[in-house]
């Protein structure tokens, strides 16, 4: 039985690891086109983005990853097998289909462990690593961002638009600049040139204008003086940006934080209106669905290699991926259950204790199911029902 232990880990594994590359480039490749573009404008290095941002985004990337490449390796593996009959062999030789499960659940384990060390340690880490990048970025080059005709809105309570920027001298024409950190004074400059003047300190982002007007108004939108001038240096302090001692999000604390997060929350919205009551009930089922998240969603590599065995083990004749097909069809059922469970969750229909978990738990009881109908060839007619399909679907 080791030997027979061996031999199907070993298929499962080489099918796991060929579809765990080809689905980790195809995910790492589709992750960092956004942050390679985000990087560039935040004026990050292209080292930097490659080693450091990509790697912190890479977490998210393997648990999304990894239950698919453990179903779809379970699912060739096994179909390889059925479909040179070594599934036969093994049955009857008087050995029990379900003792070829302890290889399955040890890949599906495995899964688990990486998945649950991503979402519990490395997720949150790398989205505050992201930020900090992001953040060391911004104070070294602030202008990386402007754009021709495009709205620079990365800094707080300052909006900048430029029609036109000469990518040779870095020279701007018809600027507008509206800055209101002071509720009570709100800036707005229109000047027909201007440049980027450098900090040494790196302590504000500095401007240089000239031929404009400055306009100043109150709260309300009143008028409350107006210069105009041919040589003006616009200065904003990037300590207003915050951003380091800007509140963690959260998807970047830690269960213990999270749930200490929701008791402050509480503590400070209990004024006791409808508004705060609400929004207190929003703030709690979030923070419960994400917790659960961190669990369900590593758990999900049990659950599919669970529903995979049984639809492994099927023989559908000399076709080695009509197991896929059929797999596939039943990974998509699963993901779909799981955003409806979540969205009923949001919702209020379904408290999230019960709605987040119930699509890996019923697959899982769905599974053993379908492996006792397997282990006792009930499951024949459904092979050839989705046979004939497979045949018109090519015929066509």
């Amino acid at each position: 039985m080791k030997l027979i232990d061996k031999y199907v880990f070993r298929e499962i594994s080489v099918s796991f690891l060929f579809c765990f590359a080809i689905f980790l480039v195809t995910g790492v490749i589709a992750g960092f086109l956004p942050i390679l573009q985000k990087g560039m404008e935040s004026g990050l290095e292209l080292t930097i983005i490659l080693f450091q941002a990509l790697a912190n985004a890479l977490p998210g990337t393997l648990v999304t990853v990894a239950p698919l490449s453990i179903a779809v390796g379970i699912l060739l593996g096994l179909g390889r097998m059925a479909s040179d009959n070594e599934i036969s062999a093994i049955k009857s030789s008087g050995i029990s289909i379900t003792r070829l499960l302890p290889p399955v659940l040890t890949l599906g384990f495995l899964g688990f462990c990486l998945s649950l060390m991503c979402t519990l340690v490395l997720i949150p880490k790398g989205i505050s690593e992201g930020k900090r990048l992001m953040y060391e970025a911004l104070t070294k080059r602030i202008d990386a961002g402007i754009e021709e005709r495009v709205f620079f809105d990365s800094l707080k309570n300052m909006i900048m638009y430029v029609e036109q920027i000469d990518s040779s001298s870095g020279l701007m024409s018809r600027i507008f600049i509206r800055e209101s950190s002071k509720p009570d004074d709100v800036t707005t400059i229109l000047a027909k040139k201007g440049k980027v003047a450098t900090d040494p300190e790196g302590k504000s982002f500095i401007m240089d204008l000239r031929d404009g007007v400055v306009l100043k108004e109150d709260s309300r939108g009143d008028s409350t003086g107006n210069l105009a001038f041919e040589s003006y240096v616009f200065k904003y302090p990037l300590a207003q940006i915050n951003l380091e001692k800007e509140q963690k999000s959260l998807e970047e604390l830690s269960i213990s934080e999270i749930r200490e997060r929701i008791q402050t929350i509480t503590r400070e919205t209990g004024d006791g209106t409808d508004q705060s009551r609400a929004f207190k009930r929003r703030a709690d089922i979030f923070a419960r669905i994400l917790i659960l998240q961190r669990f369900v969603y590593p758990f999900s590599c049990i659950a599919l290699a669970f529903i995979s065995f049984p639809i492994g083990l099927v023989n559908f004749g000399k076709g080695r991926l009509n197991n896929v097909s059929l797999g596939l069809v039943a990974i998509f059922g699963y993901y779909a259950l799981t955003l409806a469970a979540e969205r009923a969750a949001r919702s209020y229909l379904i408290i999230p204790e019960i709605a987040v978990p119930a699509p890996a738990l019923f697959f899982i009881v769905f599974s053993v199911y379908l492996i006792d109908r397997v282990r006792r060839e009930r499951l024949s007619t459904v092979a050839a029902i989705f046979d004939k399909v497979l045949a018109k679907c090519r015929r066509r």
